[in-house]
């Protein structure tokens, strides 16, 4: 696939589109060079971070061009291919309507590592993840920051085959479109994966955090997207839900304000983050 036709496919903006391609043909020497190294492992501290945000996003679009023809001979269809790699035109836009600048951000380059790995799919609202159960707790992490049950660590221990779910900004959460998505989830990775036996889905995210999902109405998409897991680990971090409800800090936020907005000003206690799991049947 030409760079021309990738760009073309991940529906950029116009003005991104142009000046993605602008910068590849300036410099299609230098792009290639960088993305030999982009993903060179350094703890995460990858070379490419070290460019110019509009030559992160120029060379991980020229990643993936060859990174289709990865998922093409692992079986996948175009249609969850570019669904999926469509997270960089999504992430770009963020990005610009964050900072007013074309480009992508570092967190972002660190997170496509999925994309450069083959591992992570879109298959209809939500993104899913070949996984190894993980616990995020002190034992892993070194300090405090989830507590889990022994019982659960025996039921399922880490390292066990998981499928970890992701939620994109701007999710459609309706309940229909997110079954929907579960099952197809599990008839893929059975299908792409029949050597693994996956045991359940995980999904750590402050969508999740049981105090906030209380005080949403009943018919809440977040509500009864939450009520698909069993929830297992808990903690009163804002970190995330802050970077997600306020982009631009909580001082710097557009009025008016959303109802979540408005209860995390007037209730920070009530957010967090959360692990929650849903056993597949066997």
């Amino acid at each position: 696939m030409t760079f021309e036709e990738m760009v073309n496919l991940l529906d950029f903006e116009k003005e991104t589109a142009e000046a993605v391609l602008k910068q590849y043909h300036q410099n299609k020497k230098k792009i290639s060079e960088i993305a030999d190294n982009a993903y060179y492992h350094e703890e995460w501290n990858f070379p490419l971070n070290r460019c110019h945000p509009l030559t992160r996003l120029t060379t991980v679009v020229y990643l993936l061009t060859s990174k289709y023809e990865d998922y093409k001979n692992f079986n996948v269809d175009d249609k969850i291919i570019f669904e999926t790699f469509k997270d960089v035109s999504l992430r770009s836009h963020l990005y610009w309507k964050k900072t007013g600048k074309i480009g992508l951000a570092k967190e972002d380059v660190i997170w496509f590592r999925h994309l450069m790995n083959g591992m992570i799919f879109k298959i209809g609202v939500l993104q899913f993840q070949k996984f190894e159960m993980t616990y995020l707790d002190e034992k892993l992490l070194g300090e405090p920051f989830m507590t889990f049950d022994d019982g659960i660590k025996q039921q399922l221990p880490s390292g066990t085959p998981v499928i970890n779910c992701h939620i994109q900004r701007g999710a459609d959460l309706s309940s229909d479109l997110v079954h929907q998505s579960f099952s197809d989830a599990e008839d893929f990775f059975k299908r792409h994966y029949p050597q693994v036996s996956f045991q359940a889905f995980l999904c750590y995210s402050w969508l999740l955090y049981p105090p906030m999902c209380h005080c949403l109405k009943e018919d809440s998409n977040i509500r009864q997207f939450a009520s698909f897991f069993t929830i297992i680990g808990t903690c009163n971090d804002l970190e995330e839900p802050d970077k997600n409800l306020f982009e631009n800090g909580i001082k710097n936020c557009h009025k008016p304000l959303t109802s979540l907005q408005k209860l995390r000003i007037s209730h920070p206690d009530l957010f967090g983050f959360a692990c929650g799991i849903h056993f597949i049947k066997k």
